[in-house]
């Protein structure tokens, strides 16, 4: 099961409390799929990242997949600066991620 979270403005340590709370509430419904789109992120700093790392731990803990999508120019720079972007699936947008999950599926 699939669950997309989509931040708004920006993603800091004042607002990542409540993407990670909304993250553990996914989990404990049985979402094994998250894909946080950042096309209305304005601004993320180093605590948005750890947030996004955090997720994705917790994510990996029950054999989930986390991914990210539509990433702007800042958030996209500071995952190159952080050497993260290895570490995450990341798409275009949420459309070429459902292309994507689409192309996997056998038929």
């Amino acid at each position: 099961m699939l669950q997309v979270f989509q931040p708004t403005r920006i993603l800091s340590s004042s607002t990542t409390g409540d993407l990670l709370d909304g993250i553990d509430l996914a989990i404990e419904r049985g979402v094994t799929i998250v894909l946080i789109d950042l096309s209305h992120v304005l601004f993320m700093d180093s605590s948005g990242l750890g947030a996004l790392v955090i997720a994705y731990k917790r994510m990996r803990a029950i054999n989930g997949r986390f991914a990210l999508c539509s990433l702007n120019g800042q958030a996209r720079m500071l995952l190159e600066q952080s050497g993260m972007e290895s570490v995450f699936e990341i798409y275009g947008s949420v459309a070429d991620f459902h292309q994507s999950e689409a192309a996997k599926k056998p038929g």
